[in-house]
């Protein structure tokens, strides 16, 4: 089994915490809000922009329907922005990321797992866990 915290990087960053395949819960980065301003014959306006900086730009678009992309591409285009955020934090290996990110369409801890990671891509908060 892998050890998450023997696997961190010095230049682990917090983000949101998601529960993997492997049962332990991993650190994806959280994305960056860029505003930069848009200058056009009316005048300037600012653009906003939620990225993990400009080499997941593509795949982003990708994933949130900016670009067109069949289902297929859309869903490589997600585990490749996954595999990304965690290879920023944590020192992986190949194999590693295939263990830890397995997708089971109708198994529910696999969908809950994929909603995580959907939110914490989007920067989304996660939802509060009920108390016991």
């Amino acid at each position: 089994m892998l050890d998450e915290k023997a696997l961190r990087k010095p230049e682990f960053s917090l983000g949101t915490r998601v529960r993997l395949a492997d049962g332990q819960e991993w650190t994806l980065p959280r994305p960056r809000l860029r505003f930069n301003p848009r200058v056009t014959p009316a005048g300037v306006t600012v653009e906003s922009k939620l990225g993990f900086g400009p080499e997941a730009d593509h795949l982003l678009d990708i994933l949130w329907g900016v670009v067109p992309a069949d289902p297929v591409e859309r869903l490589r285009a997600r585990f490749e922005i996954v595999v990304q955020l965690l290879a920023a934090n944590y020192d992986l290996k190949p194999d590693d990321f295939a263990s830890l990110l397995i997708l089971e369409p109708g198994d529910p801890a696999s969908e809950n797992r994929w909603n995580e990671i959907g939110e914490a891509i989007a920067g989304q908060a996660p939802k509060p866990s009920p108390a016991i």
